[in-house]
């Protein structure tokens, strides 16, 4: 008979996303925005409707090009947080 070793998985990783895609919630070049629909797109930009986050602003069209910054906002679930001071 023989042991055997059972060993938990390792945390299972994403890989880093290559494209956008409808409902991100991003910075684009320092502004928040969540991606509604895509309205052009070509090899070096796409066109995006967006709704801008935070602010009271209407939905615009916003051009993503290459060598824009754009980093993604991750949610975070605090507990309780309705209870902070």
């Amino acid at each position: 008979m023989s042991t055997s070793t059972i060993r938990p998985m390792g945390p299972m990783e994403r890989p880093p996303s290559s494209r956008l895609e409808i409902g991100n919630q991003i910075f684009h070049n320092g502004s928040p925005v969540q991606l509604l629909y895509c309205v052009h797109h070509n090899r070096h930009e796409e066109t995006w409707r967006v709704r801008p986050l935070f602010v009271e602003a209407p939905d615009r069209n916003e051009q993503f090009r290459r060598s824009d910054i754009i980093s993604f906002l991750h949610t975070i679930r605090a507990p309780r947080w309705r209870c902070a001071a």
